[in-house]
């Protein structure tokens, strides 16, 4: 060392540590911090006065105690000689509190008979950022299901192959860069293809091309490909790479293409013919199913009009009765009158409004319309309810309401179809009779779930119900066809209907029985 250089050491020596560009921080064997230069201080966003305030446990945010690092230095002294340098990666934290990835390069140095400790540390943000972006283009390449290679334009060897390329042709990847492409890849003469050398002469001049040819495999099998050829330069040096496709299907579907298309010119009068004749049989049928439902469910209706009709029209009889025998006994006043003739008038109303809520049910509705679902739901149960009054059938309800645009009759005709059912099954049963009807929502559908308490439907039949004329009623009793045409009326608004057995608590009981769900899109009206 000269003499300038003596008597100016400190200077460069702060110079130096000024203008690197890496954070240097110097430490005790404590982990206090002494010194950092204004790259650390620039990094971190502390002044010099603040950060040596500081420890080092503060900064680094894997090595967040005193007990850490004294373990940490005691782990650098224990693996390996005085003066070797230790390296790690880390996360520091600023004063900010944003936390960054760094590189720390430590290394033990005796100032007047003591150790301290020289940290050199780098910011690897970008380093690890691009890593990850190798590692994810990496990723994608060889989860692509073509085949990928990089062939070197000059040796014309295989430099990379992705793994479904080494997969397709059975070599690993360090046997394929021994081989060179016209190895294994040989010209499609139907197509007139060119060689390899020539595809490397032209690609030189027009650096993207596409080209068909065969693959021969390890196992010696052939493989019709196109391929997709982009010239890249890299460090002076010039490479392909090759996007390749198998095309065995399609060459086998082009290859009867002309075969198909002579015949489906034979077939298309004829199938004309049977698909028309097809779609007239599937209507009719389909319109039969429509109106045997709908006459079932009329059948259904009538009665119940009769039992809803059946008190009220008592109550007139006996009013009216009444009102005569109080008059031949010279008993009615005008007051008499008044009220008999009001008691008799709001029997009426009823009577009308039944007529109402039943004719509602059969007007034909092909139309979608907005109506909110509780209000559906509690007409479903009262145009059933009435037949079944005296059977002691409770109706629980749990209605998340909302309001929907669909077909509305048609759901009323689904929800009546699957309670008429649960209350044919509850009326043969001894004891406590409920139904129980629950909705609830998600962002895309509505769910709509009704429960009996029945006993659940045979397992050996329960996949069969929706099927046509199906019924395990007697032929008197029963069309089969009620949810069946609940099955098609929910699929035509979207939907999905479907059963199952489950266990159903009720006033602190369980009970085993039938659960129809059914699930519907939300449709908003543009």
């Amino acid at each position: 060392m000269n003499d300038f250089t003596t008597n100016n050491l400190n200077a460069i020596l702060e110079a130096s540590f000024s203008l690197s560009n890496q954070a240097i921080y110097l430490l005790n064997i404590e982990g206090k911090v002494l010194y950092a230069n204004n790259t650390a201080l620039e990094t971190l966003g502390y002044t010099q006065e603040e950060i040596i305030k500081l420890n080092v446990w503060e900064i680094d945010v894997n090595i967040n105690t005193k007990e850490r690092y004294l373990q940490a230095v005691e782990n650098f002294q224990i693996k390996g000689p005085d003066g070797q340098p230790n390296t790690l990666e880390t996360y520091h934290r600023k004063k900010n509190g944003k936390i960054f990835p760094v590189e720390v390069v430590s290394k033990f140095t005796k100032i007047n008979g003591e150790n301290y400790l020289f940290s050199f540390v780098r910011d690897i943000t970008s380093r690890l950022r691009r890593t990850e972006e190798i590692n994810l283009y990496f990723d994608l390449i060889n989860s692509s299901r073509d085949m990928i290679f990089v062939v070197d334009h000059e040796t014309e060897c295989f430099a990379f192959a992705n793994e479904t390329a080494c997969d397709t042709l059975g070599y690993t990847l360090a046997e394929l860069k021994k081989k060179q492409v016209s190895e294994i890849r040989k010209p499609m003469e139907s197509s007139g293809n060119i060689t390899i050398s020539e595809v490397l002469k032209k690609i030189k001049k027009e650096h993207t091309l596409t080209t068909f040819g065969i693959y021969i495999t390890k196992d010696k099998r052939k493989i019709p490909v196109e391929t997709s050829l982009h010239l890249k330069e890299y460090q002076g040096k010039f490479f392909v790479t090759a996007i390749s496709r198998d095309i065995s299907e399609r060459l086998e579907i082009e290859g009867k293409k002309e075969d198909l298309n002579s015949k489906l010119k034979n077939y298309n009068k004829t199938l004309e013919k049977e698909i028309s004749k097809v779609r007239k049989d599937l209507i009719d049928y389909e319109n039969i199913m429509k109106r045997q439902s709908k006459m079932a469910a009329m059948g259904e209706m009538l009665e119940n009009i009769a039992h809803q009709w059946r008190q009220p029209l008592s109550a007139v009889s006996v009013l009216s009765t009444g009102m005569i025998l109080q008059n031949e006994q010279d008993l009615l006043n005008k007051d008499l009158l008044d009220a008999g003739l009001n008691d008799i008038n709001e029997q009426v109303q009823y009577l009308s409004k039944t007529i109402d809520d039943f004719r509602n049910f059969f007007k034909p509705n092909k139309q979608k319309n907005r109506f909110h679902l509780k209000n559906v739901i509690k007409t479903s149960i009262k145009l059933s309810k009435a037949r079944y009054t005296k059977k002691h059938i409770d109706f629980v309800t749990n209605i998340e309401d909302m309001e929907l645009f669909t077909y509305e009759n048609e759901l009323l005709q689904v929800l009546l179809n699957i309670i008429s059912n649960a209350k044919d099954e509850l009326i043969k049963k001894e004891g406590k009779k409920f139904i129980i009807i629950d909705t609830h929502s998600d962002s895309d559908y509505l769910y709509i779930k009704i429960k009996d308490n029945a006993g659940g439907i045979d397992k050996y039949i329960v996949d069969r119900i929706f099927e046509p004329y199906f019924t395990t009623k007697h032929n008197s009793q029963g069309t089969g066809i009620g949810l069946y045409m609940s099955k098609n009326i929910v699929k035509h608004m979207n939907g999905q209907i479907s059963v199952e057995n489950v266990n159903v608590e009720y006033n602190s009981s369980i009970y085993l029985g039938a659960c129809f769900e059914i699930k519907l899109p939300f449709v908003q009206n543009r």
